[in-house]
This record gives structure tokens, C-alpha cells and sequence, in this order.
């Protein structure tokens, strides 16, 4: 496989900061969409889940907040309304 087929499998998306306050503590990471789904990346993992009608920005900030009070928890991480 040449270089310019290996580039053209792998997509690089567009990252923007993402932050959120719990307990005083601020969190922050990235987010880029794929797609219909929304990504969201911290130096300790991440998590996805699917755009639907919710602005990106905010589904993004959802995201992280459930995946860092998850990653307290010891639990993964679980869709809102689950």
C-alpha cells in the first residue's frame, strides 16, 4: 500500500476543546464528529455517541461530564435516559 492510500483511509477530523466543572474540578478534552457520531477524547480515554438532534458543542460537554463521573464511579460510561 502506497502512502497516498493509507492517508485517504484514515480521516483526520477537525478537534475542538471541550470542557466541563464537576465539584469545582475543571475537565477538559476534544471532540470531533466522524459521521453522525460524536467523539469525545481525554488523556484517560473517551467515549461516543451518536449526534442525533443535539448541538455538538453540547452533546460534547454531556460526554465528558458522564464519562469522567463514570470514570469515578468505576462504571462505564452510559447514554443519558439509559
Amino acid at each position: 500500500m502506497n502512502c497516498n492510500m493509507i492517508g485517504s483511509m484514515y480521516q483526520r477530523h477537525e478537534r475542538h476543546p471541550v470542557s466541563c466543572e464537576i465539584d469545582g474540578d475543571i475537565f477538559t478534552g476534544n471532540y470531533w464528529i466522524a459521521g453522525m457520531i460524536l467523539v469525545v477524547s481525554t488523556a484517560t480515554g473517551g467515549a461516543s455517541r451518536q449526534l442525533a438532534n443535539q448541538q455538538p458543542e453540547e452533546l460534547a460537554e454531556d460526554l465528558l461530564r458522564s464519562f469522567i463521573l463514570a470514570s469515578r464511579e468505576g462504571a462505564p460510561a452510559a447514554p443519558k435516559g439509559s
